[in-house]
């Protein structure tokens, strides 16, 4: 058999020879990054790694956690997953294996995804990682779009244990857009979450808070969720006018707090993102319990004030109550004794409590430098230029102009 060529200029190098390719990705570079920084890992250790015990050793002792099922967790993972490891480890201190559904950025690069893949093998072949695991390109904002591969993604794997949005995005910077916002996916995630399954589960939020990444329209709505319960629960009210200008209407209070960066609108932003939480859980028949929260700067020069939250919350099922109206069987009568905290009061408070890392960083440098040390240990096993003369870690922070600030403040003490 004869093949013929459609021109004496045909060469079988074309068809023998594989097809040209680009040039081939490498892993990208590494180099430290904000989330590096001392008080992040304060929040990885005391915030993350902290609630995830005390949950998994609350599912344990509950019966939630049998015949090898996993503790289940949904994140938003940095390329190096140091998240995922975190988690992973403390559920080997219990003998449990770890579920991670993760989403990234669909706009990152090939040498950006490619490091993330290292990094995933790494994590994966430890033996603490559950079959089936895996981080997927794909918007976690798309999980509003109900028949979206993200929304698909999420619900395939949930509900989970762990929910831990860690963002870099603003939560409602807009109002027009309902199906591209950080909200929306929260609460996409949330009504899941309730509507699944009926234990114990975490959230963990992490969000820029500052004047120009809320929209007008969003702080309004935060603000009618305060409202609501200054109009609705006497106790709440007296308890919240106590925290600003004694007499001030709290119409007035919510605007002055909106004029600038700072402390206090971290807190009522705070505030509004929790009691917005509550009445959602409520709705579900669920508790949600605000637990301790901290805040710091992400400016770059003075004054440095706090502009990102790290907040957490436990969902808890309520009892459901059957009550049998017909006399055939005897209804249990309610104990007595002392009411339990609202869920509405412990928001307050723990907003109000919200603590400043910045400040704790400068006034404990043992904190710090334990902070410091933990950080070099985690970014070392990763691979980074840690003790490098020229790009270390100790340097790296030096030029940071936060740092720089907190040193000059303790030589002059």
């Amino acid at each position: 058999m004869s093949t013929e060529f459609d021109s004496p200029d045909d060469s079988f190098d074309e068809f023998a020879l594989p097809a040209p390719v680009d040039e081939v990705a490498t892993p990208e570079p590494l180099a430290f990054a904000p989330w590096h920084k001392p008080r992040k890992q304060y929040v990885r250790r005391y915030q993350w790694a902290h609630h995830a015990d005390k949950l998994i050793q609350q599912l344990r002792d509950t019966g939630a956690l049998i015949d090898g099922a996993p503790v289940r967790y949904l994140t938003l993972p940095g390329p190096d997953l140091f998240d995922v490891k975190l988690i992973a480890d403390v559920c080997a201190e219990h003998g449990q294996t770890l579920h991670y559904t993760g989403f990234c950025y669909v706009r990152e690069t090939e040498a950006v995804r490619l490091r993330r893949h290292t990094r995933q093998f790494e994590v994966d072949r430890a033996g603490l990682v559950h079959a089936g695991s895996s981080v997927h390109v794909s918007r976690l904002e798309d999980i509003t779009l109900a028949n979206s591969e993200a929304r698909t993604l999420m619900r395939r794997s949930g509900p989970y244990d762990i929910v831990n949005i860690d963002a870099c995005e603003p939560i409602a910077n807009s109002h027009t857009d309902q199906t591209g916002r950080l909200v929306d996916a929260i609460r996409s995630i949330v009504e899941f979450q309730l509507g699944a399954q009926r234990r114990p589960w975490v959230l963990y939020l992490t969000t820029p808070v500052q004047i120009d990444s809320i929209s007008p329209q969003s702080l309004d709505a935060l603000y009618q969720q305060v409202l609501q319960n200054v109009q609705g629960d006497p106790d709440f009210a007296a308890e919240f006018g106590g925290k600003f200008v004694p007499g001030e209407p709290v119409e007035d209070f919510w605007a002055r707090v909106s004029q600038d960066n700072g402390i206090e609108f971290i807190r009522a932003v705070t505030l509004g993102i929790s009691k917005w939480l509550v009445h959602l859980a409520e709705q579900a028949n669920f508790s949600v319990k605000k637990l301790p929260s901290y805040c710091y700067s992400m400016f770059r020069k003075e004054p440095f004030v706090p502009n990102m939250i790290s907040t957490c919350y436990i969902f808890i099922p309520k009892p459901i109550e059957i009550f049998d109206q017909t006399g055939l069987t005897l209804n249990q009568t309610v104990p007595q004794g002392t009411a339990p905290l609202s869920d509405h009061i412990r928001a307050l408070r723990r907003s109000f409590g919200i603590e400043n890392l910045d400040t704790k960083m400068d006034s404990d440098l043992a904190v710090k430098q334990a902070m410091i040390d933990e950080s070099k240990t985690l970014l070392t096993a990763a691979g980074y230029p840690v003790e490098d003369a020229n790009h270390g870690y100790d340097l790296w922070l030096s030029t940071d102009p936060m740092e720089a600030r907190e040193k000059d403040s303790v030589t002059q003490d």
